[in-house]
């Protein structure tokens, strides 16, 4: 690295409910992330809105916490081949990732090792600075959009702005000092318009 070299901004991004389609179960009764390759759906207008934020020189991150393995509802390999996929599935549609980071333990767990207390989990920013360390990002920069009040706290804890995503089709604006958008390509919408203005 050159003494003049600059560190870029980065998009966090969460996962399921952001970029995928989080899935129904009847066996849990839950929507939730997708628990095998084959139930792996980008949402309407994903990749392109990647693209557009890449070609504004945004590292692209996913931090999400992914539990299904600790609570018993699917293996570690389910959960791998599921996330080939979703990657699969981005780069069909030209758009590439520039690293993903996931949390596979939960608090109320029931695999060993994989429950109780997590540092890498989110609302915890652990990834994010292990992200922001191994990729160079500029964190001051840098936004997480994320579907939960999880992402929101993560963001701040990181010292990140956030969009929150609001699948309920609630048009975009301020909530106080949170920004809402209906979807990816909104918020991406938002943070383009963002920088052009403070260029």
């Amino acid at each position: 690295m050159g003494i003049d070299t600059l560190s870029r901004p980065a998009i966090f991004l969460d996962r399921d409910g952001v970029l995928v389609e989080e899935i129904f179960y009847p066996r849990t009764g839950e929507r939730e992330a997708p628990l095998a390759p084959e139930d792996v759906r980008l949402l309407p207008g994903v990749a392109p809105a990647l693209r557009h934020l890449a070609a504004a020189d945004y590292a692209l991150v996913v931090i999400s916490n992914q539990a299904g393995y600790a609570k018993g509802k699917a293996s570690l390999r389910a959960l791998w081949l599921a996330h080939e996929r979703f990657v699969a599935l981005l780069a069909e549609q030209d758009a590439k990732l520039d690293g993903c980071y996931y949390s596979y333990g939960h608090p109320d767990g029931i695999v060993p090792h994989f429950s109780g207390p997590s540092l890498d989990r989110k609302p915890g920013p652990y990834n994010v600075f292990i992200a922001a360390a191994q990729l160079d990002l500029d964190r001051q920069g840098s936004w997480m959009v994320g579907d939960r009040q999880t992402d929101v706290a993560c963001a701040h804890a990181a010292g990140l702005r956030p969009i929150l995503i609001t699948s309920c089709g609630k048009a975009s604006g301020h909530d106080g000092d949170l920004i809402r958008a209906p979807d990816l390509p909104s918020a991406a919408e938002i943070i383009l318009k963002g920088r052009s203005r403070a260029a």
